[in-house]
């Protein structure tokens, strides 16, 4: 295996360090088994919702990206993806297989009578993710309103109570240095505290230090600890006072692992107190960066010195998530630290957004001037009210991508930390790294022999078994249905079965299967099916799935006895919302009526269905040669006459099922297998003026293909599980295109699939909005380099 390793260079030592050496070759017990852990591939999936508040009666549109998790770029391995909607009780509402060509799937999903007022869990994986206990799969929560359950959406009123942690940089306190400590403090929703205040106070009323969450309720401080002591951590927040033990005892023994961040380089320090030197004199601790792939280990004696500090450049460290290991002298990891480097992140933004108005549309461009249209790019559009509250989605692309696979827990609002990146958006990302603790690689699970059980998946597998000894050497045929050519199969070596593998049938899609004797004479299988997969898997994990943040004010500790005034200025009533939907025409197949035939009549037997598998090859059997024109999108059929020009002359008229037809692009590449007979008609007798050139009538077979003969040639299989019919996405007509309640929740377009133009240029269409409006755009483009961003437009 080849593994990348980083390159350590201007390694500066601070404070003294004695020794400082590689691993030796007979001490790579854990380094081995890390590498066969992360030797196989990894790949992380993430779904760009169009909202995250949804009424019921709309859809909910997503466009899911899956990536291989080490090189960023999209994943060609897996074509099948599972999308699951649970609802706070982890009962399965909703459940699709979804095709992923070129690392992109996309569909929609009904928000239906199985939905009422609540919170749901989506979720996406492949079968392969299931491996592993990391969170490469995607988790986040989208909530449902039900106009019949909630007439109004209105601010709530939360009570004023929080939770607070406090996490030391390396698990716990160490007696006699300074340790830094991690804040957490969430409200009662669970979201982070913004801009709170706090102070650490000592046993005898002393205050140490203090401290300040940012925005999203994260903070920290030093403390130098002493075994002596107890502390507490006092805040105060909407005129209520919180009292908190600072949870965690003093150690009198141990070591710590610090990280610093100076400029463009990374500071990693292992600490001990001189209580602790003693017993670990010349003992081995290592010291291990590693971020799933490549990695750098080196070996730590303490001999009379309680620090030792190492310098890294950023220039050779990774990008995105790094984690720093601690082993003791029995390869036990006794700390970790996750860092983050910036350094390398391939964000592409729009260069010019341009909008023209046409009639009741507005034309959408925008331009991507480093985006390479050779290489395969793919771009997701929510458009949504510029004042809308349904889009509080936690993760973008780059942060699922990048980060969120390598934390335990979910983390709120990560997208936060990957839009107009700063100083200040560095310095908060380090802080929430310092209070993850231990990173989402399982150290205890790292040596247990690593049997991948569930593959790869790539459409489904069918496995025919054969009942009947005597049909072991025939053919058998699983026939054509939409894009999936029709595939032979014969059993090997005499054995009892075979496999037909690679399908992709979907909802609707019949499955017939025959059976073909020497005699060729086809007829039905007679095969036992078994499919596969043939359910959707399940995901065990205990992920604690994040709600998306809606408006709520926390109620304040009144310093006077004044009554309390209700305020419905933050009432909104829900509209209605109906689904402009498109609904397939019925057609009924009409008997056809004889008449007189003038040329020669082919029908399209079971043979040919086997021999050809498209129109044109059969045609060509009976000198009529077609000719596609791309530019006008028209085949041309010449007759194969001896007098004229070449081939005959010029095309023939085509007729199918009797109309007369002019656009005949359809044709190109028309299954056989929907074929009934042809005629053909050389000179064109009796058909006039139009029959100058021949004539070709063409008879589908669309709604009787085997039907008619399904008993006596085909076997029809009805599969357990099958791919979702990919729909189109409407979006919704309201009431009013101004009210609060549309500008709050309202939809105004999603456009799950787009591609740039040769010039770079994404262009798309919606429906003139009277409002301004945002686009939150995600999307992946020059292999490995992503789309994150939102634009607000306003037409006047």
């Amino acid at each position: 295996m080849h593994t990348t390793t980083f390159r350590f260079l201007d390694i500066i030592f601070f404070v003294f360090i004695l020794n400082l050496s590689l691993h030796s070759q007979e001490n790579n017990t854990i380094f081995e088994a890390y590498e066969n852990y992360v030797e196989a591939p990894r790949e992380v999936v993430y779904l760009h919702l169009n909202k995250s508040t949804y009424v019921k009666g709309e859809s909910i549109g997503f466009t899911a990206y899956v990536l291989d998790k080490k090189e960023k770029t999209p994943s060609l391995i897996t074509t099948n993806l599972y999308i699951s909607i649970s609802d706070e009780n982890n009962k399965q509402i909703k459940q699709q297989l979804v095709k992923v060509n070129n690392g992109v799937a996309s569909n929609v999903i009904a928000v239906d009578s199985l939905f009422s007022s609540g919170f749901y869990n989506v979720k996406a994986y492949t079968n392969y993710m299931r491996n592993f206990d990391e969170p490469n799969f995607y988790s986040e929560a989208i909530k449902i309103i039900d106009p019949e359950v909630e007439s109004y959406v209105k601010k709530s009123l939360v009570e004023n109570d929080i939770d607070a942690q406090f996490l030391p940089e390396s698990g716990h306190l160490l007696h006699g240095v300074m340790n830094n400590i991690g804040v957490v403090i969430k409200d009662s929703q669970g979201f982070g505290l913004p801009e709170a205040s706090g102070e650490v106070v000592s046993n005898n009323g002393e205050v140490i230090t203090t401290f300040k969450t940012n925005k999203l309720g994260i903070g920290k401080f030093p403390l130098f600890a002493d075994i002596n002591s107890t502390y507490t951590v006092k805040i105060k927040h909407a005129n209520k006072d919180f009292s908190f033990p600072l949870g965690h005892s003093v150690a009198r023994n141990g070591v710590v692992l610090n990280v610093r961040h100076l400029k463009n380089k990374l500071f990693a320090s292992v600490v001990t107190n001189q209580e602790t030197l003693a017993l670990i004199q010349n003992k081995r601790y290592t010291l291990m960066l590693h971020n799933g792939d490549g990695y750098e280990i080196m070996d730590i004696y303490f001999t009379d010195n309680t620090v030792v500090t190492k310098a890294i450049e950023y220039a050779n460290i990774p990008v995105g998530t790094n984690i720093i290991t601690l082993f003791n002298e029995n390869e036990t990891p006794v700390a970790e630290r996750l860092f983050f480097n910036y350094n390398g992140i391939n964000k592409l933004t729009s260069n010019t957004i341009n909008t023209t108005k046409e009639l009741d549309s507005v034309s959408v461009q925008l331009k991507y001037r480093d985006i390479d249209p050779n290489i395969f790019n793919n771009i997701s559009v929510s458009v949504l009210p510029k004042e809308s509250e349904s889009y509080n989605r936690h993760n973008s692309i780059i942060s699922q991508t990048y980060l969120q696979p390598y934390i335990k827990g979910a983390i709120e609002y990560a997208k936060y930390y990957f839009s107009n990146v700063d100083e200040k958006k560095k310095y908060d990302l380090d802080n929430l790294l310092l209070t993850q603790g231990w990173s989402s690689y399982d150290w205890n699970n790292l040596f247990i022999p690593e049997k991948l059980k569930f593959p790869f998946e790539q459409g489904i597998l069918l496995k025919a078994n054969i009942n009947n000894p005597d049909h072991l050497e025939d053919v058998y045929v699983l026939h054509h249905f939409k894009d999936n050519a029709p595939q032979y199969k014969q059993s090997s070596d005499n054995g009892n079965s075979f496999i037909f593998d690679r399908i992709f049938p979907e909802e609707s899609d019949e499955i017939l299967l025959s059976r073909v004797e020497d005699n060729k004479k086809m007829l039905p299988a007679q095969l036992y099916i078994q499919s596969f997969p043939n359910h959707i898997p399940s995901l065990s994990n205990n992920y604690k799935t994040l709600k998306p943040k809606t408006s709520y004010k926390i109620s304040e500790s009144l310093k006077n006895t004044n009554p309390i005034l209700l305020n419905f200025d933050n009432v909104q009533e829900l509209a209605e919302v109906v689904i402009e939907a498109e609904f397939e025409d019925i057609k009924t197949k009409t008997e056809r009526v004889g008449r007189s035939v003038f040329g020669i009549v082919k029908e399209v037997n079971d043979i040919d269905k086997l021999t050809y598998q498209f129109l044109e090859d059969f045609l060509l059997t009976y000198r009529v040669q077609s000719i596609y024109n791309a530019e006008s999108d028209n085949m041309v059929y010449l007759n194969g006459r001896a007098s004229g020009s070449i081939l005959g002359g010029g095309g023939m008229q085509v007729f199918f099922d009797d109309v007369p037809i002019t656009s005949t692009g359809f044709l190109y590449q028309f299954p056989i297998a929907n074929v009934d007979y042809v005629e053909i008609n050389r000179d064109g007798s009796g058909e006039g003026a139009r029959g100058a050139n021949g004539t070709l009538r063409i008879y589908s077979d669309f709604e009787s293909i085997f039907r008619g003969r399904q008993d006596q040639t085909t076997q029809d299989i009805e599969l357990p599980l099958t791919f979702s019919k990919k729909k189109t996405y409407y979006a919704p007509k309201y009431a009013s295109y101004n009210s609060e309640f549309y500008r709050g929740y309202g939809t105004i377009d999603w456009k799950p699939e787009l591609h740039t133009n040769a010039e770079g240029i994404v262009s798309f269409k919606i429906t003139t909005p009277e409002i301004p409006f945002t686009l939150f755009i995600e999307g992946i483009a020059n292999n490995g380099q992503f789309i994150s961003e939102e634009k607000s437009i306003s037409l006047n």
